[in-house]
């Protein structure tokens, strides 16, 4: 009888012991009070890191009435260097910068520069519209390819780099 009491003692001692050290890492790791009841912390969501979006597309958003703050959703660049940049400006509204050049060259409207306001959300990426007297071009952006087409015609150029990866 004395044995089973005393293995009952350690064993009641030995549970005990065991929530305490459970009770004091969580408390030591922030998920709990020491208390025997586990709080769950929430935590927001790690936000990747957004880039800044080219000067030049700054600015041209600010001329079209964006309150301006751009942040790059979206960025690739073909093995032709073709580059395009979708960005997101502090209200919420999406634009489109093409670049064909050097990733360090000037940007020249009309040239080697296109900024468009019609950018729209995809499934897979977004659609950016450009309407002319030529016709009506269409990019559609994904982070494995650029589609252009143009009065029906389609090119499609394989991403060559891309973030975010």
């Amino acid at each position: 009888m004395t044995l089973l009491l005393l293995t009952a003692g350690g064993a009641t001692a030995g549970w005990l012991y065991g929530q305490r050290v459970s009770d004091d890492r969580a408390a030591a790791a922030g998920g709990g009070s020491g208390s025997g009841e586990s709080q769950e912390q929430e935590q927001e969501p790690e936000q990747p890191v957004r880039e800044s979006c080219p000067a030049a597309t700054e600015a041209s958003a600010e001329a079209t009435g964006s309150p301006g703050g751009l942040v790059e959703i979206l960025f690739i660049r073909t093995d032709d260097d073709r580059q395009v940049w979708i960005c997101r400006d502090t209200a919420g509204t999406l634009f489109y910068q093409g670049y064909v050049g050097p990733a360090d060259g000037p940007f020249e409207e009309g040239k080697n520069a296109l900024f468009l306001t019609t950018v729209e959300e995809t499934g897979g990426g977004y659609l950016a519209t450009n309407r002319t007297d030529e016709g009506t071009t269409t990019y559609s952006v994904t982070p494995y390819r650029l589609t252009q087409t143009t009065n029906g015609n389609e090119s499609t150029f394989p991403v060559a780099e891309r973030r975010p990866n």
